[in-house]
């Protein structure tokens, strides 16, 4: 298992990701549709995803909401729910 990356970095990257495939965490927060375990749950996959560099430089990339959600985000399938309108707060996180 590789070692966590940096939280700080991760948080942005997380911001940014979910900024990207239009989804807004901290809405969705205040919404109901994740919890707070959760938002730091997603922020947590993101510090054990081995595709750091390769997010960041996607996300330079973006000039506008992307079209789907990188298959190679270790938050995909919780991007995917929420940018569809899925409430996950009640249930687990997709694997």
């Amino acid at each position: 298992m590789q070692p966590m990356g940096d939280m700080n970095f991760h948080y942005w990257l997380t911001l940014g990701m979910a900024k990207a495939v239009g989804v807004n965490l901290t809405n969705a927060l205040h919404e109901g549709r994740i919890n707070r375990a959760q938002y730091a749950d997603i922020v947590t996959r993101c510090r054990g995803c081995t595709w750091g560099g390769g997010c960041a430089d996607w996300l330079a990339k973006q000039t506008g909401i992307a079209e789907e959600v990188p298959l190679s985000c270790a938050n995909h399938d919780i991007f995917k729910a929420l940018r569809a309108g899925a409430s996950l707060a009640e249930e687990a996180l997709p694997a």
